[in-house]
């Protein structure tokens, strides 16, 4: 009896919620219209690329970790073209501009002194780029250990239509 009884209550709630669902004006799709990133060619990997070094990967994987908000995206690239076009929220760490001697403290305070097994994601602007590998090694070597490279880069992120931050106007 008590089983029948949970049974109907799930049915009328269910439909229920359906039916408000489908007059509201803030009605959530019951089937998703979601873009497909996966291109099933998996990651970028440079040919410069050495065992040891941080696992690369592909766009879908990168648009995971920004969606979820649990990595910290890093931009290697000098401020200009950082203040062209980055993927929202990253930190220009550029990696041509890096101080001399021990970078530990340099990291720790541009990185505002996030755990070091956070999850860190180095980029550029794309295949062309390997600034993004060589700051995830100095990264990696200094000891984050959870430091990945999105190697297809801002062109990459733009071709799949992600967002883009624009701090002022460039000339393509």
């Amino acid at each position: 009896m008590v089983f029948k009884q949970a049974i109907i209550l799930v049915v009328v709630t269910s439909v229920l919620a359906f039916g408000v669902n489908l007059i509201s004006p803030n009605a959530i799709p019951y089937i998703g219209n979601y873009r497909s990133l996966y291109t099933g060619s998996g990651p970028i990997v440079p040919p410069e690329a050495q065992l040891g070094d941080p696992h690369f990967i592909a766009v879908d994987v990168a648009e995971l970790d920004f969606s979820s908000s649990e990595a910290v995206f890093v931009d290697s690239r000098e401020p200009q073209e950082y203040n062209c076009g980055t993927i929202p929220g990253a930190i220009c760490i550029p990696f041509d501009f890096l101080p001399e001697g021990d970078l530990t403290p340099y990291f720790d305070s541009a990185l505002g002194y996030i755990s070091r097994d956070s999850r860190i994601v180095t980029f550029c602007s794309g295949e062309e780029c390997d600034l993004s590998l060589h700051l995830s090694r100095n990264m990696q070597d200094v000891g984050y250990t959870d430091v990945v490279i999105f190697f297809g880069g801002s062109r990459e992120w733009e071709k799949y239509e992600l967002p883009i931050q624009r701090r002022i106007q460039c000339d393509e």
